[in-house]
């Protein structure tokens, strides 16, 4: 347990060393915020051609709470699937990282964890400007915190997942698959519940998106903050009985992610693409 926190934690500094060694600190997580915070305006400004005051709409509070958090899984998952592709191309040190004596996925989920937390800095950034400049009407009296935190919790353990199962992909495919994670990333954004309701959505995406934990989590962040819910399926369900199968949800994707993830880590291991590198 020690050797797991110690690598963890190690993990950590190297990851965002790496992630920000090039800038100021505050520099950085301003930059981080930008592309999220881009896709919010450019959605705020869009809505604007259908009404005046795109914050006084409901749906259009629902679509903005949704696409802040959901960037979260965008980069968690990315962030994972990013560090077999950095450490094996780039700087070539995934066979010394290998042989040490913690678990390799421990390694990775420790990297993801700077990326989660400046994910969470971008969130706040995006929220704020939300809130105090486009005028989003959402205030401390009116978020149920404990279900934030429980949603958020769940439907992270739920990007970490996916996350993982991107690495394995990661670990026997060329350095191209590092675009698998943001192709995944847009078809998850249309399913999901985050730009449209999963209702209107045909058949085969109403499937994969009831199917994906990430739909529930942010139909919960939605109710945490007092939003309207986007989908009138989803609206029907109680959000104890939601947050349970939630929870359900992300033990089945912890498992599947696990086993993925040792599988392609072993099918590397006896093709020798653990470190071989694919540099065209």
């Amino acid at each position: 347990m020690n050797l797991a926190l110690a690598a963890i934690k190690n993990a950590i500094w190297i990851g965002w060393e790496m992630e920000s060694n090039w800038t100021k600190k505050w520099i950085y997580f301003i930059y981080a915020a930008v592309r999220p915070m881009a896709l919010c305006l450019i959605l705020y400004f869009l809505y604007m051609t259908k009404e005046a005051s795109p914050a006084t709409d409901e749906n259009f509070v629902a679509m903005y709470i949704g696409n802040a958090f959901f960037n979260i899984f965008i980069a968690v998952a990315g962030g994972i699937s990013w560090v077999i592709i950095q450490d094996r191309e780039h700087f070539r040190i995934i066979r010394y990282i290998y042989v040490a004596p913690s678990p390799f996925w421990v390694y990775i989920v420790g990297r993801a964890t700077i990326v989660l937390a400046i994910s969470l800095v971008s969130l706040a950034i995006v929220m704020a400007v939300g809130i105090l400049f486009l005028g989003i009407p959402i205030g401390p009296s009116n978020v149920d915190f404990g279900l934030l935190f429980v949603s958020t919790f769940l439907g992270l353990v739920s990007a970490t997942c996916v996350g993982l199962i991107f690495a394995g992909v990661c670990l026997i495919t060329a350095r191209h698959s590092m675009l698998m994670a943001e192709g995944a990333g847009a078809v998850f954004l249309l399913t999901c519940g985050i730009l449209y309701p999963v209702d209107i959505m045909p058949w085969f995406a109403k499937i994969l998106g009831y199917a994906l934990p990430m739909t529930y989590w942010i139909e919960l962040v939605r109710r945490a903050f007092g939003a309207a819910s986007f989908s009138p399926a989803l609206a029907g369900y109680g959000t104890t009985p939601m947050l349970i199968f939630l929870a359900v949800l992300s033990v089945i994707f912890t498992w599947i992610a696990l086993r993925t993830f040792r599988a392609c880590e072993d099918s590397a291991k006896r093709s020798g693409k653990l470190d071989q590198t694919t540099n065209y």
